[in-house]
């Protein structure tokens, strides 16, 4: 009598951005611009162009490669946390919520006013700190390699804030005063 025995193995893809190694760090680096890649080109079928936050005179391109490129730094942050544990996948969740608002951003600059602009900016902010405490208390090394990324959307957050606030009420008639007696 013949019997056969089944074997069973666990076979991973080839291209699994949560594999401990180096092709599943470029892949979790390079997922988040994929990702950036086809929203764009769907907001162009649509016809929403993406305006990039360029401070200090900055040429508008330089603004977009430094938003763009935190993109890839929270992917491998994610990537450093995932497999950690319980805690670390959820860290990982929180990172995927700031990537995905992070590509959002850009498109939604156009029909926002300043005011919920700045408040957009600075809940994003709010958002990447909660996911750098959780990332931290996972791994301080990922959540060095978000420093970068944060620190660029802490500028933008607090330079629209204070744009914002100085041409609110009370003081966008204390500022609009002073221009008509120029």
């Amino acid at each position: 009598m013949a019997t056969s025995i089944a074997i069973s193995t666990s076979v991973r893809p080839a291209l699994d951005a949560n594999q401990h190694d180096a092709l599943g760090m470029v892949l979790s680096g390079a997922l988040p611009l994929s990702v950036f890649i086809i929203v764009h080109g769907m907001a162009e079928l649509a016809g929403v162009m993406p305006l990039f936050f360029a401070p200090f005179g900055l040429p508008g391109w330089l603004g977009a490669v430094l938003h763009i490129g935190s993109l890839p730094l929270f992917g491998i942050a994610r990537w450093m946390v995932a497999q950690r544990d319980d805690e670390g996948r959820r860290a990982g969740w929180w990172l995927v919520g700031l990537m995905a608002g992070t590509i959002a951003l850009p498109f939604m600059v156009g029909p926002l006013d300043s005011l919920m602009l700045s408040a957009t900016t600075v809940t994003l902010l709010l958002v990447g700190i909660a996911a750098g405490l959780r990332v931290a208390a996972v791994s301080p090394r990922a959540a060095l390699v978000m420093l970068p990324g944060m620190a660029w959307l802490g500028l933008s957050a607090f330079i629209g804030l204070s744009l914002a606030a100085g041409w609110s009420p009370p003081f966008s008639l204390t500022n609009a005063q002073g221009q008509a007696a120029q």
